[in-house]
């Protein structure tokens, strides 16, 4: 992309602005509308985050906390799980401190919706139009 050199000001302190060098178009990546789309969609057919409502929707399959991987440009969920689950139950043993023990555990949200980490058949995204989740692969993350 072509940036235009713009003249040089000066502010009223004799410094260069930066943004008056370049001017920059502002365009949202593919990625990036579809998050906005996502957030829009969540914000109408979700209850709020954080909210009594939004964990109860939570059906506690536990398929959200198995290791995923990266193939190309689709995510793959293996069939090892976050060493924090519980099997019996399918419940998070650190649940209230989830974030702080588990580094790749995140927070439900419209990047990860979009990266497509949750089953198809979660509560969280069945309804949404177009999604996709991680592809399922029978191997575990010391198999990969």
């Amino acid at each position: 992309m072509k940036r235009r050199k713009k003249k040089n000001r000066k502010s009223s302190s004799g410094n260069f602005h930066v943004s008056s060098l370049y001017s920059l178009p502002l365009h949202k990546t593919d990625r990036e509308l579809r998050k906005i789309q996502i957030k829009e969609w969540m914000d109408v057919n979700l209850p709020p985050v954080g909210s009594k409502e939004w964990e109860d929707l939570c059906t506690g399959c536990g398929k959200c906390c198995c290791d995923k991987v990266w193939r190309g440009k689709k995510l793959v969920a293996l069939a090892s799980f976050c060493k924090f689950l519980d099997l019996e139950t399918n419940r998070c043993s650190v649940y209230k401190n989830r974030f702080s023990y588990e580094p790749l555990c995140s927070q439900i949200d419209a990047e990860i919706i979009e990266m497509g980490a949750l089953p198809e058949d979660c509560p969280y995204v069945v309804d949404l139009p177009g999604y996709k989740g991680p592809l399922v692969i029978e191997r575990t993350m010391q198999e990969f």
